[in-house]
């Protein structure tokens, strides 16, 4: 002879807990990809973002999460290098200075949380 299982409260309240806690988990992932933001050729100034901070120091995510935070946000996420032309003039994002040596380079692109 074979009976229906029985039901169990504490296996429902289990199963309810874990629905909640990856639903959970699942909106504040897609919450903090929603509050990160790309931008392309950040300027500082009205000038290109060198890609170090002044003195060569911080060069790469350092400098990112610098604009990032002058931009209102965290941190920087990720970041892109590339190099311009001679002659154009970059803002270091610390103190504002122009970066004027032939080996300056600048982000194409600052991802921002």
């Amino acid at each position: 002879m074979h009976t229906a299982p029985r039901f169990q409260p504490a296996y429902a309240l289990k199963l309810a807990f874990a629905v909640a806690a990856f639903a959970s988990f699942t909106l504040a992932a897609a919450g903090a990809d929603a509050a990160a933001r790309k931008f392309f050729s950040p300027d500082y100034l009205g000038q290109p973002v060198a890609f170090c901070l002044e003195g060569e120091r911080g060069c790469g995510k350092p400098a990112a999460t610098v604009w990032c935070q002058r931009n209102g946000y965290t941190r920087a996420l990720s970041y892109a290098r590339r190099s311009l032309a001679d002659g154009t003039e970059l803002r270091f994002v610390d103190t504002g200075n122009v970066c004027k040596s032939g080996n300056c380079l600048t982000f194409s692109q600052i991802k921002c949380m």
